[in-house]
């Protein structure tokens, strides 16, 4: 029979993993067509997948450890793409989605796949000596499934933090700032565990946490996109006496003010 710590951990995971594909869906309906708003859904649906998968191997895992170790190697592969497609997504706020080409995202994905390969080989669902069944404590697979995938996320966030220092348009800065809390909730849950494997207390504790991290995250975004942009004025030139004075913004503020005021 199923113990309570296995069945509280699958229905967390897999009410986590419906939100996320939920959110995935409205991020692809507001505009169907956009690459950032493809790219959004993308990482998105990989989270709710890889959540999905990891609340079911908790309750397949007592009929059988082998379909169990399945979902799980599918859980790993769907989350280490959606942090890595969520990194390309800051890559196109940051730089212009026309600068996210397909040979980039071709490289990122093939690193996924080798991350995600090396991760199932060091992480998998066993006895946890108490009736019920758990993921390995292997620092290695830990390394290939959480830590890398969360320096992705972090990379991202880094990028969302410089173009939110850049703008100047109060209201893609707020879009902005939603976009930069909702990736830092998604490390705060990555770093949940890392201190579950180092601090002793109730296995409850730190899930739980994590759990309210992740469905904060796309919801805090997804706010984001609901925020447009006013449009900036253009530039407006005085001409006087032998001068003439410029009143634009630099190359740079222009190009980020121009992506963030399409709609999305």
């Amino acid at each position: 029979m199923i113990t309570t710590f296995n069945l509280f951990n699958a229905i967390a995971w897999i009410v986590a993993g419906v939100i996320s594909a939920v959110i995935s869906i409205i991020f692809l309906s507001k505009n169907p067509k956009k690459k950032l708003n493809q790219l959004f859904s993308a990482g998105f649906l990989f989270w709710s997948f890889s959540l999905l998968f990891n609340g079911i191997n908790f309750l397949v895992a007592y009929r059988s450890l082998f379909v169990a170790n399945i979902f799980r190697d599918f859980c790993i592969l769907t989350g280490i793409l959606c942090a890595i497609t969520l990194f390309i997504a800051s890559l196109g706020i940051y730089y212009g989605v026309e600068k996210v080409n397909w040979i980039l995202m071709a490289i990122l994905t093939i690193l996924g796949i080798v991350l995600s390969v090396f991760g199932a080989l060091n992480d998998w669902v066993t006895e946890d000596g108490l009736g019920g069944y758990k993921t390995t404590d292997n620092w290695f697979g830990k390394t290939c499934v959480q830590i890398i995938p969360a320096l992705f996320v972090i990379a991202g966030l880094v990028l969302l933090i410089l173009t939110y220092a850049t703008l100047e348009n109060k209201a893609a800065k707020k879009r902005i700032g939603f976009f930069t809390l909702g990736f830092s909730t998604i490390v705060l849950g990555l770093l949940m565990f890392v201190f579950d494997a180092i601090v002793d207390v109730s296995p409850y504790i730190f899930l739980t946490l994590a759990i309210i991290s992740w469905v904060a995250g796309p919801v805090l975004m997804l706010i984001g996109f609901y925020i447009t942009p006013t449009t900036t004025p253009r530039p407006v030139v005085v001409k006087t006496v032998g001068t003439i004075d410029t009143k634009a913004l630099d190359p740079k503020q222009q190009q980020l003010q121009q992506k963030l005021e399409r709609p999305s």
